[in-house]
């Protein structure tokens, strides 16, 4: 026991190290360490905290997918069983989001059973998110369609753990209700608040980062593509070159600066500039909150 919780504490700070500079996707853009261990915990309570290994996994089940540790990083820290269960749980993202999820799917009943409990873990976990904090812009038909992704998941992968199973479908059950009828659900007992993207009465400035997520040398021929993408959606905007820094790289970034009452139109321009400038995420702020659209919302 002394060796697994030294090991889940060492799982613990590499995950926050390698997490560090992402948080989730909704309107409260919580670090993302969060989600990692709420997952690791929903699998310990599955398993009752027995299996050291599984825990780990948990913890770093998107450590590939979405920060860039490779498997052989992850197998030289903690082992060959970690490193499967990881892969095992990491996505090809070169495919498209329906090419992903179709593969998801399908390989779902052949994964060993420590890997499928992980992933139910981990659907659990965003099912959550969905109803706590949903991404900017995504509507209830479209929440509805993830939930029922989701349960086409699960459905493939029956038999990996009977009480995880269980919970997922007691939470399938009220974020769909909670979704049609846009109200806080219950977490652990506890009523969770929903938190969407506020817009208070009057009308704001929103301030739209282009990050340059490419570290790329920006021009005047971005300046002018930027403007007109901004005219197809509002009748004026100020356009700014700036610098910033974020993942310890200094880069030169644009602003747009826009007022208007309209904080979905501003969302929809955010998912434009993503593929438009090939970003992975463009930010958003408005009355001092700053939420990120990823370019994976535009699909």
């Amino acid at each position: 026991m002394p060796d697994d919780t030294l090991t889940l504490a060492r799982a613990l700070t590499f995950a926050a190290d390698t997490h560090r500079n992402q948080r989730r996707k909704g309107a409260a853009q919580e670090p993302y360490i969060n989600h990692l261990i709420e997952v690791m915990e929903l699998v310990a309570q599955a398993t009752d905290g027995q299996d050291g290994e599984i825990l780990v996994a948990a913890l770093l089940h998107d450590a590939i997918e979405d920060a860039g540790v490779t498997a052989e990083e992850i197998e030289a820290r903690f082992g060959a069983r970690v490193a499967r269960i990881v892969v095992e749980n990491t996505d090809d993202m070169s495919l498209s989001k329906p090419e992903r999820r179709a593969r998801r799917i399908a390989a779902m009943g052949d994964k060993p059973v420590d890997s499928r409990i992980v992933k139910i873990a981990d659907v659990v976990s965003n099912l959550r998110s969905l109803v706590v904090s949903a991404p900017a812009g995504w509507d209830v038909e479209r929440k509805l369609n993830y939930l029922k992704g989701c349960r086409q998941l699960i459905e493939a992968g029956r038999g990996a753990n009977a009480a995880l199973e269980t919970l997922f479908d007691e939470t399938a059950v009220e974020v769909e209700s909670s979704v049609r009828g846009d109200r806080p659900m219950t977490i652990g007992g506890r009523e969770e608040a929903l938190r969407h993207l506020e817009v208070e009465m009057g009308q704001h400035v929103h301030l739209v980062y282009l990050p340059n997520t490419q570290l790329r040398w920006l021009t005047g021929a971005d300046i002018q593509k930027l403007a007109q993408e901004a005219a197809i959606f509002f009748p004026s905007a100020a356009i700014h070159e700036a610098h910033a820094t974020f993942d310890g790289k200094l880069r030169k970034i644009l602003l747009a600066r826009i007022r208007t009452d309209d904080s979905d139109a501003v969302v929809a321009f955010g998912q434009r500039l993503c593929l438009a400038f090939e970003q992975e995420f463009v930010g958003i702020e408005v009355g001092g909150r700053y939420i990120r659209v990823y370019a994976d919302d535009t699909e």
